[in-house]
């Protein structure tokens, strides 16, 4: 790259010679050039902004542009691209300019050895038209040019006086003479009132059909627009393709499937760096780490949502250690687990003197303690509603007072918040502030329980079989039946009570391989046989009394998982009133948790 830089050839910000400019424009075969001062690239001049004020004394800092984009410094190679800068500087790791590339290098974007002849002779005093070209030469290349393009192409002055039309664009609009003579004042085109917004206009305008056009400002004098070039025919023709609708559909699975793999290379680079704490096979889970991870990037409240024992600190860490603050400190508080008479001050310290029994000297809170790092609040729904006006001050000034203190102490800290309960219902009872619930549910994430992702169970029992052989140095296993006990329980507690009950098998269990007889009770009594048909089925009985006693069956476990008829009637899908008439069908008596 650094062997095809123009090394030696830029403008002097001093430089008054115009002879040595143009020269240097000619060796350089560009129409732009870097000015340097002190060998630091600080502009583009270019030449026709040059000639255009090279009549008198001029002075290349009025005239050079220097809103420019360097190689070396802080920008994307797109803003370059974007830029109308032919050429490119570039700097090295001092700043210090070593040289530049053409954008775009063809002899039709560079001014010919003749044309700067004539610009020499013109700064001389002679003069001498540098355009001296056969003008009906250029007509006919023109017209041919105009005629071949595969674009209709249309141009309008005076808006909507028709100027050229092109047959592709007499073909495509289904136009015909008196269309394009029309009475001299609207062509064609019929063009609504103008919207300028900043340097583009977006006009309407009816050619068989109502179509939006955007113009520059270089299309513009005097207010008033004087010319338009539209192209006609493209879109047409190419919805007359074969397998145009077939293409359209394909790109937008690609679009899809690009969405799809970008979450999954997110989860995949996740996994390289992961800590043993997280595991994560669901589809469920996979989307709540994707998400974690986004939203680690940046410092917005989260508030993460769900049953106990489903992992919720386990996201918060995550979500901490793949920030930026990984560094600073992480300070989690169990709102639930400090008395309220104590968790002002425990949270925003105290001055001295402020109450009997203070410490002398006064002492910082636990909020203090997390500046430049992350505040996790767990169980954020005890918290009481006489101090979530203090809290709600912290989250929208990120700054707190003291207990017996005057002056605010600023914090730089990004906030995680957890619950197990219904936040959005607390509000609804006024035992928790609407302002703070919405300064809390910035980027909301629900953990659901882990009967809802049964992916997860294996991983799990798998990795919290290893951890604990590992920290008992043990070399337990489990058996088939023992593992499927494990796989068709419901884990009401979660996460948690998984990993308790798999300490339990390790350390109880009298050999090396744990059986279905020391599986605790609790868990067996969900077990069915492995052929469930079979397990109803009898000699003996009607298919009638099979299927009720399936339907009975199924009633009971709805009522064991429920607190209502209502939950009822949403556990099996169906409606209340069902519910009710099939428990007294089987006479079943309510009976909830």
């Amino acid at each position: 790259m650094l062997d095809a830089l123009e090394k030696d050839l830029s403008i002097d910000i001093k430089e008054k010679s115009k002879k040595r400019i143009v020269d240097t424009f000619r060796l350089a075969k560009s129409l732009q050039l870097p000015v340097l001062e002190h060998k630091k690239a600080i502009g583009i001049l270019d030449l026709y902004v040059f000639l255009d004020n090279s009549s008198g004394a001029f002075n290349i800092a009025d005239i050079m542009e220097k809103d420019i984009v360097v190689a070396g410094e802080e920008h994307s190679v797109f803003s370059f691209k974007r830029s109308k800068q032919m050429i490119l500087p570039f700097v090295d790791e001092n700043g210090n300019y070593i040289g530049f590339i053409n954008k775009v290098y063809h002899k039709c974007y560079l001014p010919s050895k003749e044309y700067l002849q004539v610009i020499e002779k013109n700064l001389a005093g002679v003069t001498e038209d540098p355009w001296d070209v056969d003008y009906s030469q250029l007509a006919d290349s023109f017209n041919a040019i105009f005629e071949s393009n595969y674009d209709g192409i249309y141009v309008t002055v005076n808006k909507g006086k028709t100027l050229s039309i092109n047959q592709k664009a007499i073909h495509a609009g289904s136009l015909t003479q008196d269309d394009l003579i029309g009475d001299g004042t609207g062509g064609i085109i019929s063009i609504s009132e103008s919207v300028q917004n900043n340097d583009v206009v977006t006009l309407s305008q009816i050619i068989q059909n109502r179509r939006e056009i955007s113009i520059s400002d270089e299309l513009f004098q005097d207010g008033g627009i004087i010319r338009i070039i539209d192209h006609i025919g493209n879109i047409e023709d190419v919805k007359k393709i074969k397998g145009f609708e077939k293409i359209k559909s394909e790109l937008a699975e690609t679009q899809r499937l690009k969405e799809k793999y970008q979450s999954e290379l997110e989860f995949l680079r996740w996994e390289q760096t992961k800590s043993e704490k997280i595991v994560a096979n669901s589809p469920e889970m996979k989307r709540i780490i994707n998400l974690a991870l986004r939203v680690a990037k940046v410092d917005s409240t989260v508030l993460i949502q769900g049953p106990s024992g489903t992992g919720k600190g386990v996201i918060s860490n995550l979500i901490h250690s793949t920030s930026d603050r990984k560094n600073g400190p992480f300070i989690k508080i169990d709102c639930s687990s400090i008395p309220e008479s104590l968790l002002e001050s425990e949270l925003f310290g105290y001055e001295q003197g402020a109450f009997t029994g203070a410490e002398k000297g006064g002492k910082p809170g636990l909020v203090e303690l997390a500046n430049n790092g992350t505040l996790f609040l767990d169980e954020i729904g005890e918290f009481p509603i006489t101090l979530q006006a203090k809290l709600l001050r912290l989250l929208q000034d990120r700054e707190i007072i003291k207990v017996g203190g005057k002056e605010p102490i600023p914090l730089d800290i990004r906030v995680i918040a957890a619950t197990n309960r219904d936040l959005a219902e607390m509000v609804n009872q006024k035992n928790f502030r609407k302002d703070l619930y919405y300064r809390l549910n910035v980027v909301p994430i629900h953990i659901p329980p882990l009967e809802n992702r049964k992916e997860d169970i294996r991983p799990l029992v798998v990795h919290f079989l290893k951890f604990f052989n590992k920290k008992y140095s043990l070399e337990r296993k489990l058996d088939q039946a023992a593992l499927k006990c494990l796989l068709d329980y419901p884990w009401p507690g979660n996460v948690r009570e998984l990993e308790n009950q798999i300490e339990y098998l390790v350390v109880t269990s009298n050999s090396d391989v744990i059986t279905q007889n020391d599986v605790p009770e609790s868990i067996l009594k969900y077990q069915l046989p492995e052929d469930k048909a079979e397990h109803f089925f009898s000699t003996d009985s009607s298919m009638k009394e099979i299927i009720d006693n399936v339907e009975k069956s199924l009633l009971i476990e709805a009522m064991r998982k429920s607190k209502s008829t209502d939950e009822m009637a949403k556990l099996l899908k169906v409606d209340r009133s069902t519910v009710i008439r099939k428990l007294q069908k089987h006479g079943l008596k309510s009976h909830f948790n």
